[in-house]
């Protein structure tokens, strides 16, 4: 039997979840930081903007730091280095969760979920991450910058 995750539309079997995937993604990133957590910073971001875990200004801003990772090749250390003032969290009065969604998010179709990635190997798994990131701005390029 199979099940359809009601965010993203991920086809899963029955006894998993998206979820249960991403905690599977997160064991292979922390065992192994260097190779499978290569991609630590799109998997994240990848797995909270298809689940529409952020705020509304939070999605619009992460989907742009995949973009500044995935086409400008911005390494995270750097983008830590310019958002670390305005997003550290003793410091913010406002959250990354919580408050106003994104409106448009029903409307998103998703060519790739987290179901796509393949837990293989490294190069396996770097290369399936890299390609949802890219398919996640390419599925939401009409949304407002």
């Amino acid at each position: 039997m199979i099940q359809k995750c009601p965010q993203c539309g991920a086809v899963l079997p029955a006894d998993d979840s998206c979820q249960h995937r991403f905690d599977q993604c997160m064991a292979l990133e922390f065992e192994n930081p260097t190779v499978f957590g290569a991609v630590h910073h799109l998997t994240v971001a990848c797995y909270m903007l298809q689940h529409n875990g952020y705020s509304r200004d939070v999605w619009l801003e992460a989907r742009n730091m995949v973009a500044q990772f995935v086409h400008d090749g911005v390494m995270p250390a750097e983008m830590r280095r310019r958002g670390r003032s305005r997003l550290d969290s003793g410091h913010r009065t406002w959250s990354m969760s919580k408050g106003a969604k994104l409106a448009e998010f029903a409307a998103i179709v998703w060519s790739r979920t987290i179901a796509d990635i393949r837990l293989d190997n490294p190069e396996i798994y770097c290369h399936d991450v890299t390609q949802w990131a890219m398919s996640i701005l390419s599925d939401t390029e009409w949304l407002p910058k």
